[in-house]
């Protein structure tokens, strides 16, 4: 005989479900995994809110800490790091689509090392967490690529600056499978700075001698320009990015001028679409005769241009406002290595001569 049916239904609440009991009472309980939790009282009460709250500390901290409320976790662990970043104007500069990607990467960190003292992360520590996502490669190295961040936060805005080196700097990437957009190359340059369409010419032109995203690019005013520096807050990352304006560009915005509202206007009058830019750019690029090549391969070529004229690593960073160091060292490795074939190739020279 069965002497009650319970009645399960989920409330408005992360983890929580209710049933009718065989009194015809409503109880309520928690539940992540296979555990359930009684929770006192009812939605709304105080009862309810303190046990629950009690609940998401111990067993769903990063719920809380998306939600911006205080967590358990103690100040110096990466829980605690996290929440100061969610606190600051870099937070706030970014995009809610980016802020929405970054809490993904943040509720997996604190769900399962929130309470680690970030002093204490190690290498090895970083190479374990990236191991544990393995199967999700993309994944993986964008967690890599969120705790690189978030210690150079704490040490930077923080005043943590008993840290060492950054820890996640030298985990390899796992992910293989995309391929990366291709520098341009000169002859393109050139092609590109002859068109008759002063407005690609423009987006050229600011791509290639300030090394930002299209996302940034189409957003500069003029106000963010004194003459001899553009300053940018990037969409992506939030960082702040100082960038010395080159020659080039200044002359070329002297001789063109900056009298309306953004540096790079569409003929309607406001500002491009990043999305739009990047299709015409690429068509424009196809009717050169050059297929698959993309305004971001401007940005890979200012970063090799800065690291062939000496730019060390973490200048390109201040620059191109990369977060950690694994890009910037790339262009330094290829810049070295240019530097280095170009010497071998005139050491050769000069032993044929001597020989001859």
């Amino acid at each position: 005989m069965t002497w009650w049916r319970a009645t399960v239904a989920k409330v408005n609440l992360e983890y929580v479900n209710s049933f009718t009991d065989r009194h015809g009472h409503k109880r309520y309980y928690f539940r992540k995994g296979a555990k359930r939790y009684p929770i006192p009282g009812a939605p709304g009460t105080a009862v309810f809110a303190e046990a629950y709250d009690k609940l998401l500390t111990e067993h769903a901290p990063h719920l809380m800490l998306r939600q911006g409320r205080a967590v358990s976790a103690a100040e110096g662990t990466l829980g605690w790091v996290i929440l100061q970043y969610k606190k600051s104007d870099l937070w706030k500069a970014l995009q809610s689509s980016t802020q929405e990607v970054y809490n993904r990467r943040f509720d997996w960190l604190v769900e399962h090392y929130g309470t680690g003292d970030i002093a204490t992360l190690t290498e090895r520590h970083v190479r374990i967490i990236r191991n544990e996502l393995k199967d999700r490669t993309t994944v993986a190295d964008a967690m890599v690529d969120k705790i690189g961040m978030l210690w150079a936060f704490a040490k930077e805005h923080l005043e943590m600056d008993d840290l060492g080196p950054n820890p996640s700097k030298e985990v390899a990437s796992l992910h293989k499978g995309s391929t990366p957009h291709p520098k341009w190359p000169e002859e393109l340059c050139h092609q590109f700075e002859q068109l008759d369409n002063p407005r690609l010419v423009r987006a050229y032109y600011l791509l290639r001698y300030t090394g930002q995203r299209r996302s940034d690019v189409v957003k500069m005013q003029p106000k963010q320009f004194d003459g001899s520096a553009i300053e940018v807050i990037q969409q992506k990352t939030g960082s702040y990015c100082w960038i010395p304006c080159h020659q080039i560009l200044r002359d070329h915005l002297t001789a063109t001028g900056i009298d309306q509202p953004y540096l790079l206007t569409s003929s309607a009058g406001d500002r491009y679409q990043a999305t739009s830019l990047t299709n015409l750019m690429i068509i424009e690029c196809r009717r050169l005769g050059f297929p698959g090549f993309s305004p971001h391969g401007l940005r890979h070529l200012a970063g090799a241009a800065l690291a062939e004229a000496g730019c060390t690593v973490d200048e390109i960073m201040s620059i191109l406002g990369h977060k950690t160091e694994g890009e910037a060292r790339v262009y330094v490795q290829q810049a070295n290595r240019k530097i280095m074939a170009s010497s071998g190739q005139g050491n050769r020279v000069k032993i044929s001569v001597t020989k001859g």
